[in-house]
């Protein structure tokens, strides 16, 4: 188990060192910086370690105070409010500084970082702090877990997701995190000291008021997951993910589109494969309202089900109330939900878009029933008018009910619009079922009601 979020630059706030010298636990800090910051979300990570006789370990400085001994110099970051973060070996050159093992430097990763081994080797349980362009990445992973690392399969990780620097804190059971309530609880400890990073709540946290809604298009970022060489699919080899993700684009961009919608996509083409961190600056880049990630989902083969992800509570915030309005449209539809149909994960494209946004799950491709399900072109079209569905309604778009009897939206596309309303006029036809096929037989009638047939003999 591991929570990684990147935030960008322009939304932190504050950073502050937190000195607990053991006396508060990880939640119980939180906690104190949300009342004395109710305007931020509150994300904290363990900081650094911490000798036997309770001091701190080289190198910390907090608020222009140094609070442990300075007997070498060693790459940390250093910073005066936050939003000025840096790594540096300039230890004064802030009034914060922290450093513990420096992982990522200025040259790139560090072929062998320096680190006690007891203290600090092996596989274990890791917190640490690092940077991306244009963004602050915090880190922590359980220990104890498939995701404990080595110092180096850490630097590995990180570098490979695009990292610029990193710098590895105390691990082990001291590994924890608070990130806007999701955590990674270590084993418990109150750990001598924290780094709280207080973020600017966004606008688009506030409900949307369809009153005074701009009249300009709204604009939805879909994001069809994955992409070539992604191997997650059904172990059979019938059914793979990436292209299921992006089938399910296909067919939900026309239906937004005809809404009024702007859509932008992820994945201009199918053989596209951004990162994380990548679709989300598409979706930021383009000012969407709306970031709406398409997946299938793998797990034990009992589970089943669609599930809608956010990055947290609370069920008021604008994310949650797009994902409730998109669950509530497929489970009419049909569909069986996992669980409540709403979970929270930190995942990178949630927690990295300025936009309210959701990951669907449209099911578990680990599943036979759900499988079978997600293969089939019928569902698919049933799940792709669902979700746009949902997202009608939740930026206050009207939606129209799909025809009973044919399943399809009752209603024509904009070309056809003017000539279909005349047809219904003149009683050719009876106002339903507008993209259907037509028969043989509902050929003729058309024609009879257009006087084109006679009868023989006449």
């Amino acid at each position: 188990m591991k929570h990684m979020i990147d935030i960008p630059f322009s939304s932190i706030d504050s950073i502050e060192l937190f000195v607990n010298r053991f006396r508060y636990s990880i939640a119980q800090v939180a906690a104190q910086a949300q009342a004395k910051r109710p305007d931020c979300k509150i994300y904290v990570v363990t900081g650094g370690m911490w000798n036997r006789d309770g001091s701190a370990c080289p190198l910390l400085k907090a608020e222009g105070v140094w609070v442990s001994t300075k007997p070498w110099s060693s790459y940390g970051y250093a910073w005066d409010s936050g939003p000025d973060i840096m790594l540096t070996l300039d230890r004064d050159a802030r009034d914060n500084f922290w450093s513990t093992t420096c992982l990522i430097g200025p040259n790139g990763p560090v072929e062998k970082p320096s680190y006690d081994q007891a203290g600090q080797g092996g596989k274990r349980g890791r917190a640490g702090i690092g940077t991306k362009p244009g963004y602050l990445r915090l880190y922590a992973s359980q220990d104890g877990t498939a995701d404990a690392r080595t110092p180096e399969a850490l630097r590995d990780d990180m570098a490979a997701d695009g990292c610029t620097s990193f710098v590895m804190g105390d691990g082990g059971g001291s590994a924890q995190c608070w990130f806007d309530g999701q955590t990674v609880k270590g084993d418990g400890r109150k750990c001598h000291n924290y780094i709280i990073v207080y973020v600017k709540r966004e606008p688009a946290e506030v409900p949307p008021d369809k009153e005074d809604k701009p009249v300009s298009k709204p604009i939805v970022c879909l994001d069809p997951g994955h992409g070539p060489g992604n191997v997650n699919g059904s172990a059979d080899g019938t059914y793979k993910e990436r292209e299921f993700t992006w089938d399910m684009y296909i067919r939900l961009r026309p239906l937004l589109e005809a809404k009024g919608i702007t859509v932008v996509s992820t994945r201009e083409k199918e053989s596209d494969y951004p990162s994380q961190s990548g679709r989300a600056s598409v979706s930021n880049r383009a000012g969407a309202d709306l970031f709406v990630s398409l997946h299938s989902n793998a797990a034990g083969s009992t589970a089943q089900g669609f599930v809608a992800f956010t990055s947290a509570p609370p069920e008021t915030a604008a994310r949650n109330k797009l994902a409730t309005a998109i669950i509530n449209r497929v489970h009419a539809a049909g569909v069986v939900l996992w669980g409540s149909g709403l979970a929270h994960e930190l995942y990178t494209v949630l927690a990295s878009t300025t936009a309210p946004a959701v990951l669907l799950e449209y099911g578990f491709h680990t599943n036979t029933q759900d499988l079978a399900l997600l293969k089939d072109a019928a569902y698919r079209d049933k799940l792709a008018q669902a979700t746009c569905a949902g997202i009608c309604d939740y930026l206050g778009l009207e939606v129209k009910e799909p025809d009973q009897e044919s399943g399809q939206p009752n209603e024509p596309d904009s070309w056809a619009r003017a000539a279909w309303s005349k047809a219904v006029a003149a009683g050719i036809f009876d106002g339903t079922r507008p993209r259907d096929g037509m028969t043989r037989q509902e050929a003729a009638v058309v024609l009879d009601r257009l006087g084109l047939l006679t009868e023989k003999g006449d």
